[in-house]
């Protein structure tokens, strides 16, 4: 990698830092009267998508199990979330989303459709689709065409 490049994808991560600190706090303070913040949600959204145990969201989050533990309290005293004993492991809890957390994910998925187009307003359609690929590569990932993220699916 040539010293300008390593200079751009510098300044590229530095971009992208700041473009998720952007996102994070606009998304937090929509999500404020709901009691929830950034994190709840992406919690929800695995839990609606499949991901059925903390371990999983852990791993899925790249968060530590003590913050875990506290995400979903929160969601469970809120309502949103249901713990139920796994039938094949003991030691394993399987999470649900409740009426009421599906309810308020169609909510927060609102304010996140929201928040994206705000901080995306200057970038046209063909270039979000780019970058979303170009992401997707650098996470070492392909996006499936016609794959819905989560501000836009339903």
């Amino acid at each position: 990698m040539d010293e300008d490049r390593a200079q751009i994808s510098i300044e590229v991560g530095v971009l992208l830092n700041q473009v998720h600190s952007v996102a994070t706090e606009r998304l937090n303070a929509a999500l404020q009267p709901m009691s929830l913040t950034s994190r709840h949600a992406a919690v929800m959204f695995l839990i609606r998508d499949g991901v059925e145990t903390q371990r999983d969201l852990v791993r899925r989050l790249n968060t530590d199990k003590t913050g875990m533990v506290r995400m979903i309290d929160d969601l469970d005293r809120l309502g949103y979330v249901s713990r139920t004993p796994s039938t094949s492991d003991r030691r394993v809890t399987i999470l649900k989303l409740t009426g009421d957390g599906e309810h308020a994910l169609r909510e927060a998925q609102q304010h996140t459709r929201q928040v994206a187009d705000d901080v995306f307003r200057s970038v046209g359609s063909p270039e979000l689709i780019e970058l979303r690929s170009i992401l997707s590569g650098v996470m070492g990932r392909e996006t499936p065409p016609g794959q819905a993220d989560h501000g836009q699916s339903e």
